[in-house]
């Protein structure tokens, strides 16, 4: 191709870029370029070159725009995790104190002398206790770990672009991580009364699964 006619599609394609940014419409484009002396299919040819150009320039901004976004909203992101693991946390040991004065109560009023002394319901008491708060950590240990993880591969995979398909994977994770959390306050709620030991630790296992796919689901 000659280099005036290089020259002359180069010039055509930044007329349509500028066109397609503008708003106007392929009827008008094509009007344009063949006012120009482009013949209709070449102007259509055309069309689709500065059409990709265009949409990969905004890609790119998209990109930048959302990378900036994601990482302004990663503090309140994280505060909002903890504030959330808090409520968690202090909601579980409340029920485990008034779980444990319950059994201290029953067993004053019914002490008959058996073999199991008072100091001996208490230590079940106490490592009961400590072993629910060993599994609590472990569990708020291994979801800082996935919440690391998860921001090195978003950092890796650089936000090339956001299409309807990482729509979909967000709103899908979000639908699942509602269910999670709304699973642990049917089940906190509905056995309030006689919440037992597992009960309470299976509570705050899905709700730290659920707070965790609603993390996810931000960074999609």
């Amino acid at each position: 191709m000659p280099a005036k006619e290089v020259q002359k599609e180069s010039s055509i394609i930044q007329i349509i870029q500028d066109m397609v940014k503008n708003g106007e419409s392929e009827e008008k484009i094509i009007a344009t370029l063949q006012s120009l002396g482009v013949e209709p299919e070449k102007a259509k040819r055309l069309l689709l070159l500065g059409q990709a150009d265009t949409f990969a320039l905004l890609r790119n901004e998209i990109s930048k725009i959302v990378a900036n976004d994601l990482e302004k909203e990663k503090p309140k992101t994280v505060k909002y995790l903890q504030e959330q693991s808090d409520i968690v946390s202090k909601e579980m040991k409340k029920r485990v104190s008034a779980e444990v004065m319950g059994d201290l109560e029953k067993y004053e009023k019914n002490v008959t002398g058996q073999s199991k002394t008072f100091q001996q319901q208490m230590g079940d008491n106490i490592k009961a206790v400590t072993d629910l708060t060993d599994r609590t950590k472990n569990a708020l240990n291994e979801l800082g770990l996935r919440i690391n993880t998860i921001e090195k591969d978003m950092e890796e995979l650089k936000i090339k672009g956001v299409g309807s398909r990482n729509k979909f994977i967000s709103f899908g994770l979000l639908f699942l991580g509602l269910i999670f959390c709304f699973s642990a306050l049917y089940l906190f709620f509905t056995n309030a009364q006689v919440m037992s030991m597992e009960n309470i630790i299976i509570t705050v296992v899905m709700a730290l699964v659920g707070i965790t796919i609603l993390f996810v689901a931000t960074l999609v």
